[in-house]
């Protein structure tokens, strides 16, 4: 062996021992920050235990059921730092942390929506909440369609909040994040400290045109958001969950329970079309356009919000 080759050896020993204690020091950090998040931001509900599972939710009021089902990323707090005291004014009103996000634990196969269907459901039965009405926002809505499908008799009704039943846009980073080894390991280094940026701009364009989204609503939803584990689970919400998603859009003419669609027209992340779209695909639905509006509609209509649910009362 030459000089010149020890000497790249070395060199890439050393090189690689430093790559090393980088990645072992981000991920030291990462785990801080996730302690500092969880402990600024911890559960403020109950579990129920369900399939082994433990869900997280938060209730309050009482009346006709209503079950709130958060999109992706999200948390409970989507619900209670928007509309969920005034649902509770008038109903029994329980929000869930979808398997996998918030405080809730996720099974192996939990990124269908019809496995958190089934999840919530079960929950419901045993919190004695019968027939509740299910309001889903974003890729919630498909959550509260799979719970449609599979429970009929057990649903009064759904409430679509800019739903996207025909699937939605599959970032390149959740792409990323959704690839074996790689995504984890960039979960638990390098994406979480530049994470925050992103989160903001993109609830920014959730919130648009009306509005930008509310600080503590940024703080709340990053501070969950930028955890490895719901960083992964996010991704595979969209990615492998999607199967799930295609396997609903041929049976929307089979939904019995009443249906209200409500869809912004000027929503930035799922395209008025697929509202309309499915309101021709489900007949016993009622599609409520809000001109001008985005994607987060319980924080920017919730009077409309409201109206969906007194529809289905009604």
């Amino acid at each position: 062996m030459t000089l010149s080759t020890r000497k790249l050896r070395c060199v890439a020993l050393v090189g690689l021992t430093a790559l090393a204690a980088a990645l072992i020091g981000l991920k030291l950090y990462i785990d801080h920050r996730v302690r500092r998040a969880e402990a600024r931001y911890p559960p403020v509900g109950e579990f129920v235990t369900v399939a082994g599972v433990d869900l997280h939710y938060v209730e309050q009021g009482s009346g006709p059921p209503v079950i709130l089902i958060h999109g992706d990323g999200g948390s409970v707090y989507d619900w209670t730092m928007s509309i969920f005291d005034r649902v509770a004014q008038d109903y029994r009103t329980i929000a869930f942390d979808r398997p996998g996000l918030g405080y809730s634990e996720r099974p192996v196969d939990g990124a269908s929506p019809f496995v958190q269907a089934r999840l919530i459901h079960e929950a419901a039965e045993a919190l004695g909440a019968e027939k509740p009405i299910l309001v889903g926002h974003s890729r919630g809505s498909n959550v509260a369609l799979a719970y449609g499908l599979s429970y009929p008799d057990d649903a009064a009704g759904v409430v679509t909040l800019a739903a996207a039943p025909y699937g939605g846009k599959i970032s390149l980073h959740n792409r990323m994040l959704a690839v074996p080894v790689l995504g984890p390991m960039s979960a638990h280094t390098v994406y979480v400290p530049f994470g925050r940026a992103a989160v903001k701009a993109g609830l920014d364009t959730a919130f648009a045109p009306e509005a930008k989204a509310p600080p503590d609503y940024v703080d709340a939803y990053a501070a969950y958001e930028l955890r490895p584990r719901q960083l992964l689970a996010h991704a595979a919400d969209q990615v492998q969950g999607r199967a799930g998603t295609e396997r609903m859009m041929p049976r929307y003419d089979e939904l019995k329970t009443p249906l209200v669609i409500v869809h912004g027209t000027a929503d930035r992340n799922v395209p008025l079309e697929q509202a309309r779209r499915f309101h021709q695909a489900a007949p016993n639905s009622t599609l409520i356009e809000i001109p001008g509006a985005g994607h987060e509609l319980m924080f920017t209509h919730p009077d409309v919000v409201m109206e969906g649910i007194q529809a289905i009362v009604r």
